[in-house]
């Protein structure tokens, strides 16, 4: 085959999936078109992992991965962060419906009292939500200065004891 042939490859839209899919095949990976088993598992999966993680970095990575094990041929990433967030979605929607029976209305008036600030900022409470809201919280930085300043001392390696059996004036 020549070089030039090799320049030619993959121009047509249909060589190119013609062979993702004979490699596929090959390699015993499937496709998940929407609406298929493979599909409904992996929202199940999404679904499942979001009522334990809220990150939709994570949860669009554990899918990758998901679909790796599976052997399955990753949708776009479009689909995947919209399945992502559809699962976050459901994940919340699921667990009001799992506590939802368990705040009382005293219980829910005491929570909104909590959110709100007090004009006065007598209350400690508001006060501190107030400071979160207005200046959320951030990683302390060190100054520049100091961060240039600490340096550990350089290691010196011990010295070596001389060998009596050792020639003098040989290195080892």
């Amino acid at each position: 085959m020549s070089p030039a042939a090799l320049r030619l490859y993959g121009k047509h839209e249909q060589t190119r999936s013609d062979h993702l899919g004979l490699i596929a095949k090959y390699l015993e990976w499937q496709t998940a078109p929407a609406g298929s088993q493979a599909m409904k598992e992996l929202e199940q999966f999404l679904l499942d992992r979001a009522m334990e993680h809220d990150s939709p970095t994570l949860l669009f990575n554990l899918a990758r991965d998901y679909l790796l094990a599976a052997k399955v041929i990753r949708p776009g990433a479009l689909l995947l962060a919209k399945m992502v967030g559809t699962a976050r979605k459901d994940a919340s929607d699921l667990t009001s419906q799992l506590v939802g029976h368990l705040l009382t209305a005293e219980l829910r008036a005491d929570l909104e009292r909590m959110l709100l600030v007090d004009a006065s900022g007598d209350h400690p409470l508001s006060r501190a939500v107030q400071r979160l809201l207005v200046h959320p919280r951030r990683r302390p930085q060190r100054p520049a200065a100091r961060r240039t300043q600490r340096r550990r001392p350089a290691r010196t390696r011990p010295q070596r004891r001389p060998d009596p059996w050792w020639p003098a004036g040989r290195s080892r």
